[in-house]
């Protein structure tokens, strides 16, 4: 495993400019991710570290989806919908007296391709960014000084997100998946032999949380194992045909399974590397042959 440092970001930090920027703009579309970082100095005096109740933050972001860390801490994670990509994060922040580290990992899935003026869509925190429930009342940060770093340790430092010669420049540590504590912003590696046979191949990751796959360098996809909800019913074809008429399998992941070419496998030692960005239990990422049985 290789653990993302966010402590790292002021050091590597790319960019630093007064006010928040929009991400596609300064990424270019060379990452989905975007780092956006800035201090925070607290008072000794201040109520909250005195038996009060713990300041909230407020982040305004138009997609797609946000991790927010304070401290090197995983505080919480946001994201909108397919129909309304803009969402609040709102939640308690553990801050303590003297200078305290804000950092936000924004993170685009995809770029618009279609709709009037999609050009012009915006994407990223753009603000305002407030910290509430301390003695002054609230702190707008919108208007900081904010650190931008393009993309993860882990893209830069795996040479080709994923090639054989990976272990040269990332530093991985060999450990236990069933015995490991589960940390936000985990690189996972692994080699596997292809199974026998000519069957469709798919990765089972319905254990995993958010993130990426890579085999053998080449990306199969971004995961996202969202719950489906809504009204389950029988499918009913009659008339105007609308996705309400027909829900299955609420309760289980939108989408478990993803496509693994064979033709992208080795008979032997196929590397696997996946990003986890919140948690995720790795141990129980399986392989799986998709099997037909004819009648």
């Amino acid at each position: 495993t290789f653990n993302e440092d966010v402590f790292s970001l002021e050091d590597d930090s790319t960019i630093t400019t007064v006010g928040l920027l929009e991400q596609l703009n300064v990424t270019r579309d060379t990452s989905d991710y975007l780092w956006c970082s800035t201090s925070v100095n607290i008072s000794s005096s201040d109520s909250f570290l005195h038996g009060g109740e713990r300041p909230t933050l407020s982040v305004q972001s138009r997609g797609h989806a946000l991790h927010v860390f304070v401290n090197g801490q995983l505080t919480g994670s946001a994201s909108g919908t397919r129909t309304y990509k803009r969402f609040t994060f709102r939640g308690n922040v553990n801050l303590h007296a003297g200078v305290n580290t804000i950092s936000l990992l924004s993170i685009a899935v995809g770029l618009p391709n279609n709709g009037p003026h999609f050009e012009s869509y915006k994407t990223g925190v753009l603000g305002p960014v407030v910290l509430h429930g301390i003695d002054e009342g609230k702190r707008d940060l919108s208007w900081h000084k904010w650190s931008y770093k393009i993309g993860l340790q882990g893209e830069a430092m795996v040479t080709g997100l994923g090639s054989q010669s990976s272990n040269l420049v990332v530093s991985w540590v060999p450990s236990s998946l069933e015995h490991k504590k589960q940390q936000p912003l985990t690189w996972y590696k692994a080699y596997f032999d292809a199974p026998e046979g000519d069957e469709p191949l798919a990765m089972d990751m319905s254990s995993m949380n958010k993130g990426q796959v890579l085999i053998n360098g080449q990306n199969i996809g971004r995961y996202w194992t969202a719950i489906a909800n809504g009204a389950c019913r029988n499918c009913n074809y009659t008339g105007t045909y609308r996705p309400t008429n027909c829900g299955f399998d609420c309760g289980k992941p939108s989408q478990q399974w993803y496509h693994v070419p064979r033709s992208w496998l080795k008979p032997r030692q196929n590397l696997l590397i996946v990003f986890e960005e919140i948690s995720g239990d790795a141990s129980k990422i399986s392989l799986v042959k998709r099997l037909v049985t004819r009648k």
